[in-house]
C-alpha cells in the first residue's frame, strides 16, 4: 500500500481526526465521514482501511455503550494509520542508506576496476602514440613522393589514333574497310584497350585531313591508300585522286610534331614520305615498294596487336612484319621502320 501525499500532512490530518473524536460536541456520523474521506486520500480508494472505516455501525449511536465502542475503534484505527505512517517512513529511510550503501559498493568495484585498467589503458596510449607518429611520418613521404611525382611530365592517359582512309573512284579499289575492322578487333581485345581511342576518317580530302588534325589531337596517325614515291594519293571534291606531295606531308606533320609521336603510312612507295615526316615526328613506318592487301592487312593487326599490349613502336614493327610472315603471304620485307 503506497501513501498518495506526503506523510507529515498524512500524520497532521490525521491527528486533527484524534483530536476530533475526543471533543464532546463532534458529530460522530459527520467525523466518519470525515476519516472515510482522508484514509482516501492519504491511501486511495480501494484501501481496505478506508472499506473498514466505511462499514462502521451507525444503528446504535445514540447508545452511550455503543458511541464509546465505536470512539475506541475509531482511536485504534486512527492511531494504526499513524502508526503505519512513521513505520513506512523508517522503511524509506533504509530503503535509501541501503541504496547508498550498494551504490558505494558499485563504485568501490568499477573504481577497482579501473584501476587494474589503468596500466593497459597506458599502454594503449603509447602504443597510439608510436602510431600517430609514424603515420605522420608516412604522410610526409608520401608528400615527398608525391611532389617527386608532380616533377615528372604527365603521362598521356589515352592514345589518341586516327585512321585517315582513301580510295578514289579513278583507282584500284583497297579493302581499307577489312583493315580498319581488323585493327579496331584487335585492340578491342588487347590487355589495354581502354588506353587507345581510335577514330576514323573517310575519303580523305586536303581539307578533312587538316580538320581531322586539328580536331582530333592525335598521338597516332594511320593513314591506309595508294601512293607512289612523290606522295599518297586523297581525294578531291569529286572523289578522284590527287597527290599530297613528300613537301606538303612533311610541312603539314611539323606543325603537329608537339603531339604526334608515329605516322604510319600503310600505301605503296611510301618510304620517300616516311622520310621527309621523320624530319619531324620521332617514329615513322612506310612501305619500301608496292604492298599487297594482305600483307597490308596483316602488318596492320600485327602491330596494333603489339601496342594494345604496351609494347613500344619498334617491337610493334617487328611483330606487323612478323605476322605478314605468319599470315603466309609475301611482302615481309617491304615495310620500313625510321625512328
Amino acid at each position: 500500500m503506497m501513501i498518495k501525499i506526503p506523510k507529515n500532512r498524512a500524520i497532521e490530518l490525521l491527528e486533527a481526526r484524534l483530536n476530533d473524536l475526543n471533543n464532546p460536541k463532534t458529530d460522530l456520523i459527520a467525523l466518519k465521514s470525515r476519516i472515510k474521506m482522508d484514509v482516501e486520500s492519504i491511501f486511495g480508494f480501494t484501501s481496505t482501511q478506508a472499506m473498514s472505516i466505511i462499514g462502521l455501525s451507525t444503528l446504535h449511536f445514540d447508545d452511550p455503550v455503543k458511541i464509546t465502542k465505536i470512539k475506541t475503534t475509531f482511536q485504534q484505527t486512527l492511531e494504526s494509520f499513524i502508526a503505519f505512517i512513521n513505520d513506512f517512513n523508517i522503511i524509506d529511510q533504509e530503503k535509501i542508506v541501503i541504496s547508498e550503501e550498494k551504490f558505494k559498493e558499485l563504485y568501490t568495484d568499477l573504481l577497482d576496476r579501473w584501476n587494474s585498467l589503468v596500466p593497459d589503458y597506458n599502454k594503449l596510449l603509447e602504443d597510439y602514440q608510436v602510431l600517430h607518429k609514424k603515420y605522420d611520418i608516412s604522410l610526409s613521404e608520401i608528400k615527398i613522393l608525391e611532389d617527386k611525382l608532380d616533377e615528372k611530365p604527365i603521362l598521356l592517359d589515352v592514345i589518341k589514333i586516327l585512321f585517315l582512309g582513301a580510295s578514289p573512284i579513278d583507282e584500284v579499289r583497297l579493302r581499307i574497310d577489312q583493315e580498319v575492322r581488323d585493327i579496331e578487333a584487335r585492340l578491342k581485345m588487347a590487355t589495354l584497350r581502354d588506353s587507345f581511342d581510335l577514330k576514323s576518317e573517310w575519303a580523305v580530302t586536303a581539307q578533312t585531313l587538316q580538320q581531322a588534325m586539328l580536331e582530333r589531337q592525335p598521338n597516332i596517325v594511320h593513314f591506309s591508300g595508294h601512293g607512289d614515291i612523290d606522295g599518297i594519293a586523297i581525294e578531291d571534291t569529286l572523289g578522284n585522286s590527287k597527290l599530297l606531295d613528300n613537301d606538303a606531308l612533311g610541312s603539314l606533320f611539323e606543325l603537329f610534331s608537339d603531339k604526334v609521336e608515329c605516322v604510319f603510312l600503310n600505301s605503296c612507295y611510301s618510304e620517300s614520305q616516311a622520310s621527309e615526316i621523320a624530319k619531324h615526328i620521332p617514329y615513322v613506318i612506310g612501305m619500301r615498294s608496292s604492298v599487297p592487301d594482305e600483307a597490308a592487312i596483316a602488318f596492320s593487326t600485327g602491330f596494333y596487336s603489339a601496342l594494345g599490349a604496351g609494347k613500344d613502336f619498334h617491337f610493334a614493327y617487328k611483330m606487323g612484319v612478323v605476322s605478314i610472315k605468319l599470315e603466309g603471304v609475301t611482302g615481309s620485307d617491304i615495310p620500313v621502320f625510321i625512328g
